[in-house]
Parts: C-alpha cells; sequence; structure tokens
C-alpha cells in the first residue's frame, strides 16, 4: 500500500505543477479516467478536488468505505442528497475553479456557478491527457499483460474460426476467451467485419456468415486494471484472389515500414505520412481515410494521434497503434494494427502474433 500511495502522490504532485502553469490553482476532476489516474479508485460516483495543498475524495454511502483506503492521500468527503458536491464547493472552492469542460454535463455547470461560490471558472481539459501519454513502468507492465491476453485470443481464434459461423459467434468466442483468460473486461466492443463487410472500418458484428473466398478482419482488445490493449489481424478464408492477396501485401508493406521508423523524436503525422504515402503511390490513398494510429491506455483512444494534420511529437514510453487499411466499398476491406511502445532505440512491439497472410 506503501507503494501504491506513493505512485498516486507523485501523480497528484504532477498533475497539480501542470496545472499551476495554466493558473488553475483549484482542480475538480471529472473524467472518469483521470479520476483513476490520480486515485485508483473506482466507483460509478466520486470526484476530485486538487487544491494547492490538499486533495479530496468525494463520494457517497456505497462507496465511502472502500474510498477510506485512500485516507492517506486524500481527505475522504460523505456526499448525499442533503450534502451535495456544490455544496462542498461552496464552501472549499477557490475564486477560480479548473473543470473538465468535456466530461461535465450543462446542468452540473450551471450548479457550479449559481449554487457555489465560484466566481470563475477555468478550462482544464487535456492537463492531466498529456501528462498520461507517457506510462509508468506500471502501465506499461497492465497493458503488456492485456495485450498478450488479445495475442492468445487471437491464436485460439484460428483454431476456432470456419465457414459457416457467423460474426457475432465469432466475436462472443473471442471475448470469452479473454475474460476467461485474465481479462477484466473488454478494451472496447469488438469488430468482427467479413467479406463485403469488410469495408466499414468499425463494423459491428452480425448474424452475417463466414464463407470461402473472403476476409475476417477481427479488431479487439483486453483490459486489465483498467488498462487496454489493441489489436487488429485480417485472415483469409481460402481461397483467396490475387487482388486480395496484392492488397493484403500493400497494407502489410506500410504497416511494416511506418512501425519500423516509430522512435522518440518524430512528429507524430510524419509516422502517418509513411504508411499513407505507400498506400496512396499504389493507387488506393482514397481507400485509408482514417489516421495511422492514436495512443492507448487507460482509454482505447487518447493522446497522441497519429494523423496528417497532428503535431504531437513522440516521446519515451508513449503507447501507440500502428494501423493502416484499405477498404473498398461494396467489395472488402482490411486493416493491420499492432500496438507498439515507443522508445530510444528498440521497437516493442505488444501484439506480438502473426502478421504475414493467414488462410485458413
Amino acid at each position: 500500500m506503501i507503494k501504491t500511495n506513493a505512485i498516486y502522490q507523485n501523480r497528484i504532485q504532477k498533475v497539480k505543477t501542470a496545472a499551476n502553469e495554466k493558473n488553475v490553482k483549484s482542480f475538480w476532476i471529472t473524467k472518469p479516467e483521470n479520476k483513476f489516474y490520480v486515485s485508483g479508485f473506482q466507483s460509478s460516483n466520486y470526484f476530485i478536488l486538487l487544491t494547492e495543498d490538499r486533495n479530496y475524495l468525494l463520494t457517497d454511502f456505497r462507496y465511502i468505505e472502500s474510498a477510506s483506503r485512500l485516507k492517506d492521500t486524500f481527505e475522504i468527503v460523505l456526499i448525499s442528497n442533503e450534502f451535495t458536491p456544490c455544496d462542498f464547493l461552496r464552501d472549499h472552492g477557490e475564486i477560480g475553479l479548473g473543470i473538465e469542460y468535456k466530461s461535465i454535463t450543462f446542468d452540473f455547470y450551471n450548479d457550479i456557478i449559481e449554487k457555489s461560490a465560484i466566481k470563475e471558472v477555468l478550462p482544464a481539459d487535456n492537463i492531466i491527457e498529456k501528462i498520461r501519454m507517457i506510462k509508468e513502468p506500471e502501465e506499461l507492465l497492465k497493458i503488456k499483460q492485456a495485450a498478450e491476453i488479445a495475442n492468445q485470443g487471437f491464436y485460439h481464434m484460428l483454431n476456432y474460426i470456419e465457414t459457416g459461423l457467423t460474426e457475432k459467434e465469432i466475436a462472443f468466442e473471442l471475448e470469452f476467451f479473454m475474460k476467461r483468460n485474465g481479462a477484466d473486461d473488454l478494451a472496447f466492443d469488438s469488430i468482427v467485419a467479413s467479406g463485403e463487410r469488410g469495408s466499414f472500418p468499425h463494423a459491428m458484428p452480425t448474424d452475417r456468415k463466414i464463407q470461402k473466398g473472403e476476409f475476417i478482419t477481427l479488431d479487439f482488445g483486453a483490459k486489465v486494471q483498467g488498462y487496454c490493449s489493441d489489436m487488429t489481424r485480417t485472415i483469409g478464408i481460402g481461397p483467396l484472389s490475387a487482388k486480395q492477396k496484392d492488397i493484403y501485401a500493400l497494407v502489410l508493406e506500410a504497416q511494416i515500414k511506418s512501425l519500423s521508423q516509430l522512435k522518440v523524436g518524430l512528429k507524430t503525422s510524419d509516422i502517418d505520412k509513411i504508411a499513407r504515402t505507400i498506400i496512396t503511390d499504389a493507387g488506393y490513398g482514397a481507400y485509408f481515410g482514417h489516421g495511422l494510429g492514436h495512443g492507448v491506455g487507460l482509454e482505447i483512444h487518447e493522446a497522441p494521434t497519429l494523423n496528417p494534420s497532428s503535431a504531437e511529437v513522440l516521446d519515451h514510453n508513449m503507447v501507440v497503434t500502428i494501423e493502416p487499411g484499405i477498404y473498398l466499398p461494396g467489395d472488402f476491406g482490411l486493416r493491420i494494427e499492432d500496438l507498439a511502445v515507443v522508445t530510444n532505440s528498440d521497437i516493442i512491439t505488444l501484439s506480438s502474433v502473426e502478421k504475414e497472410l493467414i488462410i485458413l
């Protein structure tokens, strides 16, 4: 517990320092992933207030006993219908209060203004998200564990998938396997897209049955202690056409070459450009409409982003996806995605399963 408390106390200090640079002296944290990042606490109803010299965690009767284990880091406050978060802010708020606009409701914002003594609110979105981009060793371990569960899930599916199964049946088997083998939850709703539905980048599983001569795209991830993994593989149910094989080889080339250049100091847009140029030069640029990748951590999509307009610079221990794809409407589509850790030298790829075309 001492070590755990030290981790969160260190994070809190980082957040306070970053908030102070934005003139935020009192920070009301409401985004679920950010609350978890500074506390490790899981509850459907809690708030955190960080001031220059105090840390408060507010929750209701259902979670107050569980929250008491955090008393070395936070002052625990019981909230109820009779003593609301706004009542607390009326007594403890500062003249200016930093809030995460993207994660509070309009009604709650009005309550802060009307029912508390706060005269000014300041934007505090992305303060914690920027800190979260650089993963600590403990975070990397959890992401690695989540990725390994997904890796095992893919190999399991190679022995399960056959013609006649529906996309929903495949998704259910994959999800059940991951949960049975250590996942606390799914990182996101699994994508299973077969045949012509492969041209939908985010296709949800349907009752469509798998047939010969088509691709199946599986995009999935596990969650371990709050941290996500993300991987996509496209496999074939033989026999495949020469066109299918050629486009798979093109996407694979774009994926491998852009992944190989992933290193500290490069702009994320430059990594995107590597893959996009390969696909565009082959005549398929119009069919690669999404960014090359994104950060992964407590959220399945978080900073940094890898797309043509992103301005972020890669740094040590960022965790990102590299996932080019080509999507031909009414015909087929495919995507290949790895999860990787950015370092100063070696490329650490957490999605360790086969990428060469597999035909079942």
